[in-house]
């Protein structure tokens, strides 16, 4: 019992404060790298961002510049072709009248093949099928009121392609108006001309549509067009970052990196983003260096999870020494106590012996007076055999030693048996003894430990029920169980104390117990008794006239 004491003690006292410190400390350190890792991905993201607007924007730019060169303000496609082949980085321009008209081409400066399976025809024919209707495409719509981004891919009917799938697709991009903040509202009612990007796997091609339904176009030198573009990143009046920033296509074809490539950047990147339209064949990714978000400082955690460990140890240490210092003294004291109480057994027994024949005799001589004061003696004698009987006990039950020898009995005349031995002394003191038997023929149980129970039931009665003078045994069973009731009709006991007075040396704090001598054990001692034999000890909560104590036994063991 005490093993089992000490192991729920040191669950209690040790295991589970340090269980809940690993769990504090973990989740600290977790939430910690979480708030790290989630600052550190704002930060990227907004790094990121701030790239591909760079991009956006210059973008932007060099559409606006194309439009002016080219110069829109002539009002004819095949005038803005010529001056667009005249631009550094085209290839090659075009202009048609209308999709029924051949179209015609002008030689550019740069010098650039698409590759074989390029098409000027097509690309044209493209750009005008994705334009010649602005009432059916709302991009056209918008792009006449204020505001919105710097480009808006135009969706064709029936076309559901989103930006990923563009990798081997051509996509048209129109040039919202509004992105400039001296940007001219368009008049109502009135279709302007308007102007974007028809763009590939890395071929950019700039085209203008005028109100007529005329197209110009042209095919940049992608290489001069990404220079350009690479050359300005990082962004203008930005620190260089001291990772790695990386340009890819949504392939992962390296296309350019910029930053101080500091220690750590050599490793994957820790955020991606996808370029904006109408680069969104592009993308963008970046590593931090080592220097740039440093470790989470766990030190502060790290130190008082240690330091409570460190303590609910040492607590966990000094509580057990003590404790284990109180358990070998108690042991030491029931040892003692065992010894004392073996040799006295001794003595007794003899002293026992010779009262009866003694009280024999003086029977035999008609000698009242001597019978009398024996028959005291064998009183007494008697109950300090009980009361050693219940030291031994205990004694047995702290070294969970303590065992029953079960037999079929009797109980009826097991029970009649102990009344008999205690009705002397009872009536003597007044008391009223009713007794009913109606146990069953026979009953597996130890003789001596149901005696040893209603002795120190009796007992109780005697010392705490005297003031009723009255008290009643029966024996009663039913098909599940066999029950022994003992019940007086004195002061009863507290509801408070039903389960207290089975502890050890628990016993009624009142006036009750004034004047009364005991060890405080012999409950304790008979609950376990009841227990080994399967049964139990308790008392009836329903009874209001004194205290009333119910053993069961079960009739099968």
């Amino acid at each position: 019992m005490l093993h089992r004491r000490s192991t729920v003690l040191f669950i209690i006292l040790v295991i589970l404060p340090l269980a809940l410190l690993a769990w504090l400390g973990t989740y600290l350190v977790r939430d910690a790298e979480k708030r790290t890792d989630a600052s550190m991905q704002a930060i990227l993201a907004e790094r990121l961002s701030s790239a591909d607007q760079h991009l956006l924007h210059d973008m932007r730019q060099l559409t606006d510049r194309l439009d002016s060169w080219g110069g829109q303000s002539v009002g004819s496609a095949r005038l803005m072709a010529q001056r667009l082949a005249a631009h550094p980085w085209v290839a090659e321009a075009w202009s048609t009248q209308s999709p029924s008209k051949p179209v015609e081409t002008f030689e550019g400066k740069a010098v650039y093949q698409p590759g074989q399976g390029f098409s000027s025809k097509e690309r044209v024919g493209a750009i005008l099928d994705s334009t010649q209707n602005p009432e059916r495409i709302p991009q056209f719509i918008s792009a006449q009121e204020d505001g919105g981004p710097p480009f808006q891919r135009i969706y064709i009917p029936g076309s559901f392609l989103s930006p990923r799938q563009m990798t081997s697709e051509w996509m048209t991009y129109l040039k919202m108006s509004g992105y400039h903040i001296d940007d001219q509202p368009a008049q109502s009612g009135t279709l302007q001309s308007w102007s974007g990007w028809h763009v590939g796997d890395s071929i950019f091609i700039y085209w203008h549509r005028f109100a007529d339904g005329s197209l110009s176009c042209a095919l940049m030198n992608p290489q001069k067009l990404m220079n350009a573009l690479y050359q300005r990143l990082p962004p203008p009046g930005l620190a260089i970052p001291p990772g790695r920033m990386m340009l890819t296509t949504v392939k992962g074809i390296p296309l350019h990196e910029w930053g101080k490539k500091l220690p750590g950047s050599e490793d994957p990147p820790a955020a991606h983003r996808a370029c904006s339209e109408p680069l969104s064949q592009w993308e963008m990714a970046y590593t931090p260096a080592d220097e740039e978000f440093p470790k989470p400082y766990l030190f502060p955690i790290l130190l008082g999870v240690s330091s409570g460990i460190v303590l609910v140890f040492v607590v966990g240490w000094l509580y057990f020494h003590e404790s284990a210092s109180e358990i070998r003294v108690a042991q030491q004291r029931v040892t003692f106590v065992n010894q004392i109480s073996h040799e006295l057994k001794t003595p007794l027994t003899n002293i026992r012996l010779y009262a009866e024949m003694a009280a024999h005799r003086a029977e035999s001589q008609g000698d009242s007076i001597a019978k009398r004061q024996l028959g005291v003696v064998e009183a007494e004698t008697a109950r300090l055999d009980r009361l050693i009987q219940n030291v031994l006990n205990y004694a047995r039950q702290q070294r969970d030693k303590l065992t029953i020898q079960t037999k079929p009995i009797a109980l009826d005349e097991n029970v009649s048996r102990i009344v008999d031995f205690w009705k002397p002394l009872l009536e003597n003191k007044g008391f009223e003894i009713v007794s009913s038997f109606h146990g069953p023929a026979t009953v597996m149980a130890d003789p001596d430990a149901i005696e040893q129970i209603l002795g120190n039931l009796i007992s109780n009665v005697d010392k705490y029920g005297n003031a009723g003078k009255w008290i009643a045994i029966r024996t009663e069973h039913d098909a599940q169980s066999t029950r022994v009731i003992v019940e007086d009709r004195g002061p009863g006991i507290p509801s408070g104390k039903r389960r207290t007075i089975f502890e050890p040396f628990e016993r009624l704090r009142s006036d009750l117990a004034e004047g009364v001598s005991g060890t405080g054990i012999g409950l304790t001692i008979s609950r376990e008794l009841a227990q080994l034999h399967g049964g139990s000890l308790a008392v009836c909560p329903n009874y209001r006239d004194g205290a009333r104590f119910i053993l069961t036994l079960p009739n099968q063991p």
